[in-house]
């Protein structure tokens, strides 16, 4: 048999992924077409790990690869995830935490500067704070240690004013320049 003619056989004869595709697509169509919408909205993915997870699920489900029900259940979770932030009250609570949060991270700023330290663990502790800032804007969460390395920030730091252990340096911000 020539090339040609293989090539026509090939295209009669459905391959075992094209029935795995067809599977899938009567299976698991809503799916499909929900963790499309999703992979689309960009105001609820960020690039990162949990995005290429979707792109990973997503792509298992649409190229024929055979659903296991762990991955079946993941997808399950994504589309619950997902359906979760589109409540209105959900939205509200998480804008509170974040805009809470926020002031909560300013007022420990304002008591960094206050304490006097040396400007090297001012910054590193600035940096911390900006890390925690930034993920608190885009995730709108935060971890159970990070919550606790921020009271552990605000306990030190209250304690060192209350006690008067400042240093003798002058604040950064009162510094003139010349």
């Amino acid at each position: 048999m020539n090339p040609k003619d293989m090539k026509n056989v090939t295209q009669v004869v459905p391959s075992k992924m094209q029935k795995q595709i067809k599977v899938n697509k009567s299976m698991y169509g809503k799916r499909i077409k929900q963790l499309d919408h999703i992979l689309m909205d960009s105001s609820f993915l960020t690039d990162g790990g949990y995005r290429d997870f979707i792109v990973s699920m997503y792509k298992a489900l649409v190229t024929g690869r055979k659903i296991t029900p762990k991955m079946e259940s993941a997808i399950t979770k994504i589309v619950k995830s997902y359906a979760k932030t589109l409540n209105p009250d959900y939205k509200k609570k998480k804008l509170s935490y974040v805009e809470n949060t926020l002031e909560k991270l300013s007022m420990i700023r304002g008591l960094l500067y206050d304490c006097k330290y040396t400007p090297s663990y001012e910054r590193s502790s600035e940096y911390f704070l900006e890390s925690i800032e930034k993920q608190v804007n885009s995730r709108g969460s935060l971890s159970v240690n990070q919550r606790k390395a921020l009271n552990k920030m605000y306990t030190q730091f209250t304690k060192r004013i209350e006690k008067g252990t400042l240093s003798k340096k002058e604040p950064w911000h009162t510094k003139e320049k010349g």
